[in-house]
């Protein structure tokens, strides 16, 4: 097969969107399409990348696409009945997901460094790619947000070294082969979209096996699954001393900040540790991890992504570290009613944990309802904790009626949250 054009359906969305400028800064003849315009579709657009929106159409595949040339990739909202998907059958074209087009990617590259586990990907990723660059080097990524200061969240860089996220939620991790693969850790989150705990946890077997060389952070599902790949794994032991005395915020970020100078120095061995420690101290962060949204004489407003009770644990910590003595008042978004479902008293729990809880309707992400929402969530927990419906505007403006004096707001969640900060 001689790869010649890439079609990428629901190309404006955050994980298609930068794999498709990959593709074209690569050389391929790239072309997408989307239901919506958006600025990620301007931006491919402005590219150079040929781009239909609004709608799926049949005729956005190119015509000289074909079973010998051609490769069709595909997003998570992309159905079977899709005509784009059901026009590459019938030509013959290979159709893969958005992670598989992503392996190949990595493929194309001498070193290849993947991150997956089930919390953490993103900023680790993130403080690779920054230590690469404070370091002098130009490397390619594919990043699942966006890095504080920086709008791009993917290039193939100088075509050396390729540093990406890699996705557990639909064993898409399983298809690459990294030079240095990396695992933060591993839970079950995700465990209902692909067949269950133990499919999960082989498809982390599966991309230790495939990975060169394979750098974790131990725990007890991790030590198991990774316990037959001694001869080629790293386990972090330690965080440097430098990160615990000098990186302010919580302990969660300090271990992801150890293991991104760890896997930089399995990558550059020749680069003294110190310098890539002094790398990773400025790093400016990820949106929507720790974010301050807004400060003013009353209260604070944070942003953080948090979706899974081990992930909210580690915020609510963080929070009380930084803010001793404050009132702790939690705006939370449930990711997905599967995740709520599954985790209902792990969530109770941790919320359990804030001084005032208001959550907002559940983030459905194409999931179908489930016997529990954010109400019974908000009941479960008790009488401080309430849920609201609404708009936006309705949403944000009844949380801002309880802010006092010296009150921290966390605005907590993955899906659209964010629309609620103009309200506060």
């Amino acid at each position: 097969m001689s790869l010649k054009y890439i079609h990428f359906i629901g190309c404006g969305g955050a994980g298609t969107q930068p794999l498709a400028l990959i593709f074209h800064e690569l050389g391929y003849h790239c072309s997408g399409s989307d239901l919506i315009e958006n600025n990620r579709t301007k931006a491919l657009k402005e590219a150079g990348v040929s781009v239909s929106a609004p709608g799926h159409r049949k005729e956005n595949l190119p015509p000289e696409a074909d079973a010998e040339n051609a490769l069709v990739v595909y997003s998570s909202a992309a159905t079977a009945d899709n005509p784009e998907l059901q026009e590459a059958v019938k030509r013959g074209i290979r159709s893969v997901r958005r992670g598989e087009a992503l392996a190949i990617v990595a493929e194309r590259f001498p070193v290849s460094v993947a991150v997956g586990g089930s919390h953490g990907k993103t900023s680790v990723t993130s403080s690779i790619v920054h230590i690469l660059k404070e370091l002098g080097e130009n490397p390619g990524y594919l990043i699942g947000g966006n890095l504080c200061g920086n709008s791009v969240s993917g290039t193939a860089g100088a075509g050396k070294i390729f540093v990406s996220e890699v996705d557990e939620s639909d064993s898409t991790i399983a298809c690459f082969r990294a030079s240095l693969g990396i695992v933060t850790n591993v839970e079950d989150d995700h465990s209902w979209s692909v067949g269950g705990v133990e499919k999960l946890f082989e498809s982390f077997r599966s991309f230790a096996e495939n990975a060169g060389r394979l750098l974790y952070v131990p725990g007890e599902n991790p030590d198991h699954i990774f316990r037959e790949f001694s001869d080629k794994f790293t386990r972090l032991t330690e965080i440097p001393k430098p990160i615990l005395n000098r990186l302010g915020w919580g302990g969660f970020q300090r271990e992801n900040a150890a293991v991104a100078v760890k896997a930089v120095s399995m990558i550059l061995p020749e680069i003294p540790e110190e310098n890539i420690i002094e790398a990773v101290l400025t790093f400016p962060g990820v949106e929507r991890r720790m974010t301050l949204r807004k400060q003013n004489e009353l209260y604070s407003v944070i942003e953080d992504y948090a979706h899974h009770p081990t992930e909210l644990a580690a915020s609510i910590s963080t929070f009380r570290e930084n803010y001793p003595g404050k009132r702790l008042v939690i705006v939370f978004q449930p990711h997905r009613y599967a995740r709520l479902q599954r985790y209902f008293s792990e969530f109770k729990e941790v919320l359990s944990r804030a001084d005032r809880v208001f959550i907002t309707p559940v983030f459905a992400a194409w999931t179908a309802d489930a016997p529990v929402n954010s109400h019974t969530l908000a009941d479960a927990i008790g009488e401080n904790a309430t849920a609201l419906d609404g708009s936006w505007e309705m949403i944000g403006s009844a949380v801002k009626k309880e802010l006092r004096q010296n009150d921290i707001a966390a605005v907590i969640g993955a899906g659209d949250l964010p629309e609620i900060f103009p309200y506060l």
